[in-house]
């Protein structure tokens, strides 16, 4: 056979197992069960750069925790190798300090590094307190707000202790409360809500567990006594800003709290590194100037401009494309070692919230996944059996079926796909 007519037919070849895996893909999209729902997906190599599937890749779709793909990259883009706990300066043998974030702080999963607070008991000297550096709602734009009691829900602060919440254990006599500043604002009763809307006022019953964490109403005073309460003596609040002789005191490396909030899906982490990303580049603490900034120096040339409105994924008003998705993760697998983000993310059958789904003999799904009520999208690093790694993103809206339903038929999907790309 000639060379031409070797090549035509592995041409034909070629075109035609490809037309089949495309074939399949179609078919699973226009099954029946994705009628009644709006689906989009989007597979890439990016190796070759070649776009291998594309269905409703460029349409909008509510992302839910998909977000945190968005905050990782705005993280690991302008944050240093551990988080930035506090700013403190030394006046007259008096400390001057200011939040710049740092979610870490008595958060129980980082409770074995407690150093800062360490740090501040080992002070000599009046400690003074300035606040003001936040800029926003306490809580984000679109976030529902019957959530508000949810531990999931937090309220944003340039200083959260324990993830700005309450933790309330019952007894048989007055409940365990922490921290204790806001033991007296608990009470046993029977309540639809386990905290008045605008104030501190707590109340557990029947329908709370044994234990029980609720968000608490963030304000100057209050962090001030529970820092007092804490280190032991009185800190006072202050006007007065740091200068720029300030030095930056760092609490635990950035990628144990980029890998929580990948694995578990963080929300309370995921809206404070925005915060913190903010206090980079500006003299402010606001998720409105992290987008932006973010948006205007790394993101120019996404696919579909999106709408981004908060670090976690709770609001339903953003709007992003599976493209999208494709386009950040691959600036990450592009700037970043594979190791490393394999690391951060949730691994298929093994870890956070991918660990009853995408498991197999070997892993091979590296991915965030997204939920809220009648929505679910997946987005990551796949490795299929013949050793690529491709970039996918899987989005689902508007279903009224039940998720698990939906996450088994989107493993159906990434299975084909590992065993046939």
């Amino acid at each position: 056979m000639k060379l031409k007519a070797k090549i035509t037919v592995i041409l034909l070849l070629f075109s035609f197992f490809g037309n089949a895996q495309s074939d399949w893909i179609v078919q699973h999209f226009e099954s029946d069960f994705y009628k009644t729902q709006f689906t989009g997906f989007y597979l890439y190599d990016p190796q070759t750069k070649q776009v291998l599937e594309d269905y409703n890749g460029e349409k909008y779709f509510t992302p839910a925790s998909n977000v945190k793909i968005l905050t990782l990259f705005s993280a690991m883009k302008t944050l240093p190798d551990s988080i930035p706990a506090l700013r403190y300066e030394k006046i007259k043998g008096d400390l001057y300090i200011e939040g710049l974030g740092d979610p870490t702080f008595l958060h129980p999963e980082f409770k074995s590094v407690n150093r800062i607070l360490d740090w501040l008991k080992n002070q000599e000297g009046d400690i003074y307190l300035h606040w003001g550096k936040y800029e926003g709602p306490r809580m984000g734009q679109g976030w529902s707000w019957e959530d508000y009691e949810k531990y999931y829900s937090a309220e944003r602060s340039e200083f959260p202790i324990n993830e700005n919440t309450v933790t309330i254990k019952k007894t048989k006599g007055k409940p365990n409360v922490f921290p204790l500043t806001l033991a007296d604002s608990v009470e046993y009763q029977e309540s639809l809500y386990s905290r008045d809307f605008f104030k501190n006022k707590f109340y557990i019953g029947s329908r709370n567990g044994t234990s029980t964490k609720v968000p608490f109403v963030v304000k100057d005073e209050l962090i001030r006594q529970m820092l007092s309460d804490l280190v032991g003596r009185e800190i006072q609040l202050t006007d007065k800003a740091l200068s720029k002789n300030s030095k930056v005191l760092f609490s635990v490396p950035s990628d144990l709290v980029y890998k929580r909030m990948m694995e578990v899906s963080d929300n309370f982490l995921a809206e404070q590194i925005l915060l913190m990303v903010s206090a980079q580049f500006s003299n402010s603490m606001s998720t409105e100037k992290a987008i932006n900034y973010i948006k205007t120096k790394y993101l120019k040339e996404i696919p579909q401009d999106p709408v981004w409105v908060d670090g976690s994924g709770l609001s339903r008003y953003n709007l992003f494309s599976p493209r999208d998705m494709v386009f950040v993760l691959e600036k990450l697998y592009n700037e970043y070692p594979k190791e490393r983000l394999f690391n951060i993310f949730a691994v298929g059958g093994k870890t956070g919230t991918l660990k009853s789904n995408y498991g197999g003999k070997t892993p091979y799904v590296y991915a965030k996944s997204g939920t809220l009520s009648n929505n679910y999208s997946l987005s990551g690093y796949l490795v299929t059996a013949s050793g690529k790694t491709l970039i996918f993103s899987i989005m689902n809206n508007h279903y009224q079926k039940q998720n698990w339903q939906v996450r088994l038929e989107t493993q159906k999907l990434l299975e084909y796909v590992r065993d046939h790309y």
